[in-house]
């Protein structure tokens, strides 16, 4: 009896991710995937076709999946960027994935594009409601809300060590609490004066 591909192709796309997260795209090892799922260097390319290849699908399948777990509501943006920051903290994989790919890959995915558009265009509606902020376009509101969201892995380690020195631990288990309260700053519809 043949080998079940579906199944092969499920470690496949596990180890992949596991190697792509800890090592990037640049530094990710085809036969360690291959190792790691025990399978064939073969059976990568004859189901997933090259290494950026795989990267990519992995990267599209993460971001989607998250996508899919946090549901945007765009006019809490502050609870959406609290669920996202969870849903990061519980995969912590999916976010070095999303950081590698913005360093290796300076491409769009159709299956990322979809999903941001369709946040978007739900920033876009709540804009329209008055509900958030509309000095800012709809896509930049929401790259920022991510922004802040993974500012505790985009900040330098020089940053780091100074925010070591002045506080309890860097960035405490309270940083969701300040990156909630950033988002609703950000978002915000600006008072209008009397």
């Amino acid at each position: 009896m043949p080998p079940d591909a579906t199944k092969t192709k499920r470690r496949l796309k596990k180890a992949a991710a596991e190697e792509f997260a800890r090592y990037g795209l640049a530094g990710a090892r085809v036969d360690r995937i291959a190792e790691s799922a025990e399978a064939n260097k073969r059976s990568i390319y004859m189901h997933f076709g090259t290494k950026e290849e795989l990267f990519d699908m992995v990267v599209a399948d993460s971001m989607v999946e998250l996508a899919k777990a946090v549901a945007i509501d765009a006019s809490d943006l502050p609870e959406y960027a609290g669920e996202l920051f969870d849903r990061l903290e519980q995969r912590p994989h999916v976010r070095r994935l999303y950081l590698w790919a913005g360093l290796e890959r300076q491409q769009p995915v159709d299956a990322e594009v979809a999903e941001y558009r369709r946040n978007v265009t739900a920033i876009e509606a709540a804009q329209a409601a008055g509900r958030v902020r509309t000095d800012i376009p709809a896509t930049e509101l929401l790259a920022m809300t991510v922004a802040l969201v993974m500012s505790r892995e985009t900040a330098s380690w020089s940053l780091k060590a100074l925010q070591a020195q002045s506080g309890p631990a860097p960035f405490a288990p309270r940083h969701r609490d300040t990156v909630t309260a950033a988002v609703a700053a950000l978002a915000q519809p600006p008072r209008t004066r009397p």
